[in-house]
């Protein structure tokens, strides 16, 4: 498959998202049912699939997850050292909104596109590592600055157990466990887990669009340029810079630079709601990073794979 026949029909779907939002006049509502919809159902069905029935050899990939640790850790560092000023709660969500690639919802079908069955490893595997470390980490700073002298310690105990009951991290994970106490899949769940996990590249792209179409608050130019920034350019020049320390073969290294060239995804706006702390910049650095990737995306996958 080339890479335009790869890439194109993403963003055509999430354009179509965008078209329908705004045609039906979509709100937040909608877009918390699709989204939850993608969240608790498809995605996780996708994921425990893939899981279950991968090759051993195909997940045991040290280097990709540090390559890719530590591109988004320097990310989330610089972002954290820019807004130093601020209160810790705030530079925490920004720091997310910087380093927090849209690894699932866009990540998954564009690589399973251009790598196929190495490119849906590497979008899981940065799945996992992005909602069970980056956010995990992001959101025990904003409790700590809000519950100050509460104990460190029960506030990450209270930021793990949130992201261990997120469906997205334990549906991968039992699927491992299925996979490695060798059960088998039965014909019937294996028709279910595929009808249903087949629906999660539709909705979840058609949700991104969906989202892009509600109008947002204007949020300061600095931050804004700065996170996103990070988000297009930094992290991905990061993630290089580990690949000269830690070369990868050709397929992984491209899933790792492709993955962190990513567009913010909507983790981060969902936190800042949460806290209500900067949720019109998060808002605003998906949209301008989603609508830059269209061109930034196809030119590196080009650079990389054409």
């Amino acid at each position: 498959m080339s890479v335009l026949s790869a890439v194109l029909p993403v963003f055509a779907i999430i354009a179509a998202g965008y078209g329908f939002g705004r045609w039906r006049r979509v709100g937040e509502d909608g877009v918390a049912l699709l989204n939850n919809y993608v969240v608790w159902l498809a995605l996780p069905a996708l994921l425990f699939d893939f899981m279950a029935e991968a090759d051993w050899a195909l997940l045991g990939q040290g280097r990709f997850i540090l390559v890719f640790s530590v591109g988004m850790g320097v990310t989330l560092a610089l972002s954290m050292l820019w807004s130093r000023r601020d209160p810790l709660g705030e530079r925490a969500i920004q720091g997310l909104a910087a380093a927090y690639a849209n690894t699932a919802y866009l990540g998954i079908p564009l690589l399973q596109g251009l790598l196929g069955a190495v490119g849906v490893a590497a979008a899981v595997l940065g799945s996992m590592l992005t909602v069970s470390l980056l956010f995990a980490l992001c959101v025990a700073l904003v409790e700590f600055d809000l519950h100050r002298g509460a104990g460190i310690g029960r506030t990450i105990g209270k930021a793990a157990l949130g992201v261990a009951r997120n469906p997205l991290v334990f549906a991968p994970v039992l699927g491992l466990v299925w996979n490695a106490a060798g059960l088998g899949m039965p014909a019937p769940a294996r028709t279910f887990l595929t009808l249903l996990g087949g629906s999660t590249t539709p909705v979840a792209l058609a949700t991104i669009g969906v989202f892009l179409a509600i109008p947002r608050p204007k949020a300061p130019a600095g931050p804004v340029a700065v996170t996103t920034i990070l988000k297009l350019l930094v992290q991905p020049l990061a993630t290089a810079a580990m690949l000269l320390l830690l070369p990868l073969p050709r397929e992984w290294a491209a899933a790792a630079l492709l993955l962190a060239a990513m567009p913010t995804g909507t983790g981060p706006f969902m936190a800042a709601q949460l806290y209500e702390r900067d949720v019109a910049l998060t808002a605003r650095v998906i949209l301008i990073s989603t609508l830059v990737s269209v061109g930034t995306l196809s030119v590196l996958a080009m650079v990389l794979l054409g």
